[in-house]
């Protein structure tokens, strides 16, 4: 089919919106997998050695500053997530290492950094299935968090899942039973396991000592 020259304009007009649409259309590649979390805490670990699940001396370094850890909470368990790497920096830590300079995994800042605790949280994540015989031991994941200042990019990177073990609070009520009323715990601790109002602290009162009459001196 020979196409004239107009023809291929009007051709190229009518492609354009077409990839300006497709590029709209772009989203975060996990959306329809995103959880909500409370971020409890962030940490900032700077002892030289991180406290990972990582089997190799290689995954438990840390460059200087130290590495970012943030801790999110759900009702299913509790997440550890570690700081994206930066890989350019921990390539070039691998190429110059030796048996004296061993390789260090560098972490980079980023958004979850100035994230205030108690702030809910989006994030994917996929996690190794647990031991069937220690099911609440940690496993590690791969997370993806959607970056605020973009439309489509999410960061990636890797922490662990602690999933909650299950319980009745025995160990509480065991102990409620043996002390409560017995007068053996202090009143605000018997107040919160037993219940009631925690009775008042007596006050020590002070009795004046008396002051012998001076004596007087022989002249």
């Amino acid at each position: 089919m020979k196409v004239t020259p107009c023809g291929a304009v009007v051709m190229a007009l009518l492609f354009i919106p077409a990839l300006g649409f497709a590029k709209d259309a772009k989203t975060f590649k996990h959306a329809s997998e995103y959880q909500v979390a409370i971020l409890d805490q962030n940490l900032r670990v700077a002892t030289g050695s991180d406290a990972t699940l990582g089997k190799t001396g290689t995954d438990a370094k840390l460059g200087a500053g130290g590495q970012g850890i943030h801790l999110l909470h759900t009702d299913a368990g509790d997440y550890r997530v570690e700081a994206p790497i930066n890989k350019g920096l921990s390539i070039l830590s691998a190429m110059a290492s030796n048996a004296y300079n061993p390789p260090v995994t560098y972490h980079n800042k980023w958004f979850l950094d100035n994230v205030q605790p108690g702030t809910k949280v989006l994030f994917a994540s996929e996690c190794a299935q647990p031991n069937k015989k220690h099911p609440n031991q940690a496993v590690r994941c791969t997370f993806y968090f959607p970056d605020p200042d973009s439309s489509d990019h999410e960061y990636a990177t890797l922490g662990d899942f602690t999933p909650y073990a299950a319980g009745d609070g025995s160990n509480t009520q065991k102990t409620a039973n043996t002390l409560c009323g017995t007068g053996k715990l202090r009143p605000d601790v018997e107040a919160q396991l037993c219940g009631g109002t925690p009775a008042p602290t007596p006050v020590p009162v002070f009795t004046p000592v008396p002051v012998p009459a001076s004596v007087p001196q022989p002249q």
